[in-house]
């Protein structure tokens, strides 16, 4: 449709060029116009150009209106899937708590340590009546003994230690065979039981 409409106006101004060589050339006698036309001219040239390039400028814009519809489509598909809002909670420990927490564990490390150090005088100091006590109500025949128990012990401390230690290890021994015996013979008994039962 553009081009019928720019071929029309063509003609159109090539009648009206043709039209204007007519009169000029019957009536010579017309004052001289030829600079007003060549005006004229140049107008109709430069409308022509005009002409010729408005299909260009009136031509639909297609790429922008296919940029337009991806956006649309994307926006409409962000549109159907919200995003999804994730909370994170950041909890952030104050350096005075910190400090706090390491002196009251401090603290109560030291009242636990006190408590056993005080315990283990206490044991101590029982230990010590216990045997003073003894030394004082017991008998003649007591007395030497306990001297001669004084007289090992700091003549040689570690040996008197390590001898009651061993002592003590070997009544455990005989302890636990004993009570192993007396288990096995419980056994036998149980068995010898069955036996009768059987006959």
């Amino acid at each position: 449709m553009n081009e019928l409409l720019l071929q029309t106006i063509v003609d159109k101004l090539n009648k009206v060029d043709e039209g204007i060589r007519q009169i000029s050339s019957a009536a010579p006698q017309m004052p001289d116009y030829t600079e007003q036309l060549k005006n004229v001219s140049t107008s109709l040239e430069q409308i022509r150009a005009d002409v010729t390039g408005m299909p260009e400028r009136l031509k639909f814009p297609t790429a922008a209106v296919y940029t337009l519809s991806q956006n649309l489509e994307i926006n409409n598909d962000l549109l159907k899937r919200p995003p999804v809002q994730e909370i994170k909670h950041h909890h952030h420990v104050k350096a005075g708590a910190v400090v706090s927490a390491c002196l009251f564990l401090l603290f109560v490390l030291g009242a636990v340590w006190l408590f056993n150090t005080r315990s283990i005088l206490q044991a101590y100091r029982a230990g010590d009546i216990k045997y003073r006590y003894m030394q004082l109500q017991a008998g003649k025949q007591l007395r030497p003994f306990l001297f001669q128990i004084d007289s090992l012990y700091n003549a040689r401390p570690h040996a008197f230690r390590d001898s009651v230690v061993q002592w003590e290890e070997e009544r455990q021994r005989i302890a636990a065979m004993l009570h192993e015996a007396k288990e096995k013979e419980k056994d036998a008994s149980q068995l010898r039981d069955r036996a009768r039962k059987i006959r």
